[in-house]
């Protein structure tokens, strides 16, 4: 049976106080098997500093909601706490450092990766004030 691979058709972030949200919008639910990966790989404008966040499925649970710290190679993890009852909508609440971390006007881009193989790498995120 072929597991049918739900594109990432939105990343929107929301920046609040002293944290943000970010929201993934799928095309379809998070696949029942294998590893599934949406996040966000941050640059900052000198690329110095670099940050990835993401939410980590296995088998269709979360396993991690993450902030790894290229630079310091070394990852943070959170709660992950479902929100909402449609399943091709999810939202992480993260502190707002490792953004801030990133300085002004950083290099965002989304990315999808499912069993290991990228399938989207350059997914446009909206900053939402």
């Amino acid at each position: 049976m072929t597991t049918s691979v739900p594109s990432l058709t939105s990343v929107s972030l929301y920046p609040g106080n002293g944290s943000f949200i970010v929201k993934y919008e799928l095309s379809g639910p998070v696949p029942q098997s294998d590893t599934f990966l949406i996040g966000i790989h941050g640059v900052s404008r000198d690329e110095r500093t670099i940050r990835q966040l993401g939410v980590k499925f296995l088998d269709g649970e979360c396993i991690a909601n993450f902030v790894f710290d290229h630079n310091a190679a070394r990852q943070e993890n959170f709660d992950y706490v479902p929100v909402g009852d449609d399943p091709r909508v999810i939202h992480t609440p993260l502190p707002s450092e490792p953004l801030d971390d990133l300085g002004a006007s950083p290099k965002l881009r989304g990315y999808l990766n499912y069993g290991g193989v990228d399938h989207q790498t350059d997914v446009k995120v909206q900053i939402i004030d």
